[in-house]
């Protein structure tokens, strides 16, 4: 795996559970019939529907943009429960804007609970993107995945059953 062929799905399944990331990495996926990103997925297509969705920028795919007084993208998501993940999505996007020579903001919105998080890229989190993509070429590497560690939002995950074997 190359630098460039880093996605934001990537990074946030790295925040979330390396585990998952391997799965995603290596094509396993268990997600086809789950309820929340079915709903996330239908909430995506019908928030904010004057908006031009789905800007697609090299390996990454923004939910939607604004111009006011500076560039702000948006990443829509279900719910703030599990923010982590969401965030350093977000970061991601941000950083290879960054990295591209377009200084941006984001905002992480939840229209369900009607909430935006206006989100700032600091040089640290720039820092720690870097080292987060060089893990993440090393993970894409790995012949098995990494070992399973129980977290308490493993039960609404896809690949719940598939790690506990």
């Amino acid at each position: 795996m190359k630098v460039n062929e880093i996605t934001g799905v990537m990074v946030q399944y790295y925040k979330v559970c390396i585990r998952e990331l391997w799965f995603y990495l290596n094509q396993v996926n268990m997600n086809y019939d789950n309820d929340d990103i079915n709903i996330g997925k239908l909430l995506h297509e019908n928030s904010y529907k004057r908006e031009r969705k789905e800007i697609k920028i090299d390996n990454i795919v923004i939910d939607f943009v604004k111009f006011e007084d500076k560039l702000t993208i948006f990443e829509v998501k279900k719910s703030s429960k599990l923010t982590i993940g969401a965030l350093y999505q977000l970061y991601y996007y941000l950083y290879i804007l960054k990295k591209s020579g377009l200084e941006a903001d984001g905002m992480l919105v939840y229209p369900k609970e009607k909430k935006r998080e206006k989100i700032v890229l600091t040089n640290e989190v720039m820092e720690e993107l870097d080292i987060i993509i060089q893990d993440i070429i090393e993970i894409s590497k790995y012949t098995i995945p990494p070992k399973c560690q129980i977290k308490p939002y493993c039960k609404r995950c896809s690949f719940m059953e598939l790690c506990l074997i």
